[in-house]
């Protein structure tokens, strides 16, 4: 018996364990919640639908999609997510040519910078101070301990950025790159939640491609990720709560800043300026 011999250990994958993208139950699955969802340990990186709502830019038939992007840590204490490269490409369903693919007419949010969300921590400082021979004039009894308190705040900081592209086949943007970074001074993660939403013209079925790219050690030991199934969208087909109750057809083109910051940030208030 040749214990020492060379030989080849091959690795087999079971046929269901590559299955790991989100998948459409039909050709009708419109509007599929769970977009894509990726796990490791007590991270997990998942994308879902908010809300579909069909109307108009100007004369033109559109579609208000939004989405919610999730990065959660949970007890990790060796990784946390430092970056996020997300990528929204519409496309016309079935594919077609690149002229017939919704195009880009308003996205948000275009640029966040976060200064922080404020943490308060405590500090403590102790000594214990030990009688000994020597000491002089001043006398310190045995076990004696004296110390300092106080506290400060933590900011945790991050930067968004998003931008439209079409690649050179494209006349018009038929995608929304999203750009995450943690702050390279405190080094505390990115944000737990990023919500986001895009105005494409569409006067058609189409499809959503949504990928969302971390980071390289949380690809690297999940590696290989199947493709999740494409979003599908049906013209008519909405979901979700609609931006403005009261009207039946919106005219997207005439959103206010303040609807954007309610899709994008509701969760920040717009204070006055003094």
């Amino acid at each position: 018996m040749s214990t020492f011999a060379p030989r080849e250990v091959p690795f087999v994958l079971d046929d269901v364990s590559p299955e790991l993208g989100i998948k459409n139950e039909n050709d009708t699955d419109y509007n599929r919640i769970k977009i894509t969802q990726k796990d490791l340990g007590s991270l997990s990186v998942i994308g879902s639908l908010t809300r579909v709502e069909y109307g108009k830019w100007a004369d033109r038939d559109a579609c208000l999609i939004g989405f919610r992007f999730q990065f959660q840590k949970g007890n990790s204490l060796a990784y946390r997510f430092s970056r996020a490269d997300i990528a929204i490409e519409f496309q016309a369903r079935p594919p077609k040519n690149p002229g017939d693919d919704p195009a880009v007419l308003r996205y948000g949010p275009k640029y966040l910078r976060s200064t922080g969300t404020a943490e308060q921590v405590g500090w403590h400082y102790t000594a214990s101070l030990s009688a000994s021979p020597g000491l002089g004039p001043v006398s310190i009894e045995p076990g004696i301990e004296i110390g300092r308190s106080g506290s400060y705040t933590r900011q945790y900081a991050a930067e968004v950025e998003s931008d439209d592209w079409g690649s050179r086949k494209h006349r018009k943007p038929n995608c929304v790159k999203i750009w995450m970074r943690e702050d390279d001074k405190q080094e505390q993660g990115i944000p737990l939640e990023l919500l986001a939403a895009v105005v494409v013209e569409a006067g058609g079925p189409f499809q959503a491609k949504v990928s969302i790219k971390v980071d390289t050690v949380f690809n690297l030991i999940a590696w290989p990720w199947s493709k999740d199934d494409p979003l599908l969208l049906e013209p008519g087909v909405n979901f979700g709560p609609s931006l403005r109750s009261s009207e039946p057809e919106i005219d997207f083109s005439t959103i206010t800043s303040e609807e954007w910051r309610l899709l994008v940030t509701p969760d920040l208030l717009v204070r006055d300026r003094q």
